[in-house]
């Protein structure tokens, strides 16, 4: 599969501000591809000017293998899908989604196929004729979609496309968008900062923060293998600390700054519930119990740590103020912009959480 997208040490800045810091990567044709990181990491100048909208200072843009820094956005084969959808609102939704088709000038006949082609793959058949105001979020966005994708662009891009969309409609439309885009084979790139939205939609993460890329992969990989500090503190729902005194079992002539322990590295026993690895839990009571429908977040004390770890619904509940065991296989220890994995000796080569 061949790169279709090529960012060469790319540098964009406004006045002292570096937006963009010596940008390299490629993206594979026909790929979800998510640029996510924090406010302010650059990830939608990144985006902006892959669409033409921003002009980098220095560094080469190919789209198909076409240097395309001097072509205009609109000659460069982009749809593009904004946060807040940016549609039309005194034309119909058949209207906007034909504004670009008429622009091209083509034939009517082709845009009444093609506008009814993509009512139907967008779920909206029937609400041609409504307005912007007389539709839903998740509506507006399926339609400002069919608009972005009429003219058959080489290239999707789309700016926080579920921002402005309420919690259960965006989990649907997150499952929806993944569908289209596989459906069409279209090349597309999403900024977001939601990382459970990226991990879940994307064929590959491009991690950005401060300007710089700080990892490139795929979704599982890159959580599961962080490579700078910055990765490791960004994914997951890290318990941090400054040390690992109290935890049983794990090497103590290491070198670090910062301890984060996510919650899929722990985990929490009731006192009379059998453990395989007693000798290396540690004692513990619980000061918070969060039901999250498949499985209980348990926040727990643990000599002078408070550490976030979980239990299934399934299982036996624990109480607030309840004396439990907490057993911790694996940690990961940050040195500068740099993280390594320790993890509990004892434990090792046993698949205890399997």
């Amino acid at each position: 599969m061949s790169d279709f997208v090529t960012l060469k040490n790319i540098n964009k800045n406004y006045g002292d501000y570096h937006a963009s810091v010596n940008i390299n990567f490629n993206i594979k044709k026909g790929k979800l591809v998510a640029l996510l990181g924090p406010s302010g990491s650059g990830k939608t100048t990144i985006l902006r000017m892959i669409a033409g909208l921003e002009h980098p200072d220095s560094g080469e843009i190919l789209i198909d293998g076409k240097v395309v820094n001097d072509l205009p956005g609109s000659k460069r084969g982009i749809g593009f899908v904004f946060q807040n959808y940016a549609l039309f609102r005194y034309m119909t939704v058949y209207d906007n989604i034909a504004s670009g088709l008429r622009v091209m000038k083509m034939p009517k006949a082709q845009i009444r196929e093609r506008v009814s082609e993509l009512l139907k793959l967008v779920n909206l058949e029937g609400l041609e004729k409504r307005y912007p105001s007389e539709l839903s979020g998740g509506q507006r966005q399926r339609v400002a979609f069919a608009r972005a994708i009429a003219p058959n662009p080489q290239l999707l891009l789309l700016d926080e496309p579920f921002a402005a969309i309420d919690a259960k409609v965006r989990q649907e439309l997150r499952s929806w968008l993944r569908e289209m885009i596989t459906t069409l084979g279209i090349t597309s790139i999403f900024v977001t900062h939601d990382q459970d939205e990226a991990i879940e939609v994307s064929d590959e993460i491009i991690l950005t923060n401060k300007g710089r890329i700080e990892q490139i992969g795929m979704p599982a990989d890159i959580y599961a293998n962080p490579k700078t500090a910055f990765t490791a503190t960004f994914f997951g729902q890290n318990s941090v600390f400054s040390d690992y005194n109290g935890l049983r079992s794990f090497e103590e002539n290491r070198t670090y700054d910062q301890v984060l322990i996510r919650p899929e590295f722990v985990r929490i026993f009731k006192e009379n519930e059998p453990q395989q690895f007693s000798a290396t839990s540690s004692p513990g009571k619980v000061i918070k119990t969060v039901f999250r429908g498949d499985h209980f977040d348990i926040t727990v004390q643990v000599g002078d740590k408070v550490i976030v770890g979980a239990r299934t619904a399934g299982e036996t509940p624990v109480s607030v103020g309840e004396d439990v065991y907490v057993l911790v296989y694996r940690l990961l220890l940050t040195k500068g912009n740099d993280v390594s994995v320790l993890d509990n000796y004892v434990l090792m080569g046993d698949e205890v959480f399997m």
